[in-house]
């Protein structure tokens, strides 16, 4: 089974240690209280050198700076060239993918103040069109309705990251968590715009998030480097890849049990080196952009947010169900319809620098 991580304590000064453990043990509190985490041992979380005091609870800092954005190994598909140079401003993103636990609290807060509609088959934005937001009629969603409450099922639900989601769903739930905190929202439901200078949550741009991926392995395959196999993400592995290098073949032994969704517990894996799981397998995470093939060789060298408008949203990371090509840092997944959901559909949230 992929290694579970315990609270280490890395602080910056020998002479603050003290202090450092008494913020952490805040900062827990609060994670468990947005994501159920804390309270089940088996999906606790370290604490990174871009934890601090000023980070929000269950979020990591991105510094600013610039990277090689692209694939810079030739081997992927013609939306992922050229490489360029691109400059992201510092921003917080979610150290886990968004889990079932977070999404049954956003959902209820939504529901119980007239946000959403909610039946066993789906729930719906009531302040746009009636988006499809989360698909509880298939069998894979462990988000379930009772008439009054959400709840999940007892597989894949709690710790776990939350699927079935669609973009329009990961929109609305950056919404409602920015609302529940008293955050400015990001988006306009009618018509899904976003604006930027809010201090809520949203969903990172494709640049946001591959720069976050990468951390300090700029111009490698992987956050980690080249290779990849099941001791560090939970993917397919297949042996005609030359970078799947792991003794398992197939799905994840460890998570491939019973029927999908084979995902596993968010933090299930060690950290990249900005201390963000699953930036690679477990589920494939909506980003905000429109896509568009084209894009690398028009976008802005600083802050790029992708095309003005389009047909598909761009996915990212991969999931249990991708072989390792998909699973590249640079893969830019295409097709996916905002109103689309899937067993390996997921995402993460983001908040500007200083909130």
């Amino acid at each position: 089974m992929g290694a579970v991580y315990r609270l280490v304590m890395r602080s910056r000064e020998e002479s603050s240690v003290l202090l450092n453990h008494r913020l952490l043990t805040v900062a827990l509190g609060l994670l468990g209280a947005l994501g159920g985490l804390a309270a089940d041992p088996e999906v606790s979380l370290p604490v990174t050198a871009q934890d601090g005091p000023s980070a929000p609870a269950g979020m990591v800092l991105i510094p600013a700076g610039s990277f090689t954005m692209g694939d810079n190994f030739e081997e992927g598909n013609s939306g992922e060239q050229p490489t360029h140079t691109v400059h992201v401003s510092a921003f917080y993103m979610d150290r886990t993918e968004v889990t079932n636990d977070l999404m049954v609290e956003v959902m209820q807060w939504a529901y119980d103040r007239g946000k959403v509609s909610a039946s066993t088959a789906t729930v719906r934005s009531l302040e746009g069109i009636g988006q499809p937001l989360l698909d509880l009629s298939d069998l894979d969603c462990a988000v379930t309705w009772n008439g009054s409450r959400f709840g999940m099922k007892a597989r894949a639900g709690r710790g776990s990251p939350c699927v079935e989601v669609s973009w329009y769903g990961a929109v609305a739930f950056c919404n409602y968590r920015s609302l529940m905190e008293g955050r400015t929202p990001c988006y306009d439901l009618s018509d899904w715009s976003c604006d930027w200078s809010a201090n809520g949550y949203r969903l990172p741009t494709e640049a946001e998030w591959e720069k976050a991926a990468r951390g300090d392995a700029s111009g490698r395959r992987f956050p980690w480097g080249d290779t990849i196999s099941h001791s560090q993400a939970n993917y397919r592995s297949d042996s005609g890849i030359a970078y799947d290098v792991g003794p398992t073949r197939g799905y994840h032994p460890d998570y491939a049990s019973e029927a999908p969704p084979y995902t596993s517990p968010v933090g299930s894996f060690a950290p990249n080196s900005h201390g963000l799981y699953d930036m690679a397998g477990n589920v494939c995470e909506w980003c905000g952009d429109w896509y568009s093939a084209d894009y690398y060789g028009t976008s802005p060298a600083s802050d790029p947010r992708g095309p003005s408008g389009g047909s598909y949203r761009v996915m990212r990371g991969g999931s249990w169900d991708s072989f390792a090509w998909y699973c590249r840092v640079a893969l830019r997944f295409i097709s996916f319809p905002p109103d689309s959901s899937g067993n390996a559909y997921g995402f993460r949230c983001v908040l500007p620098a200083g909130q």
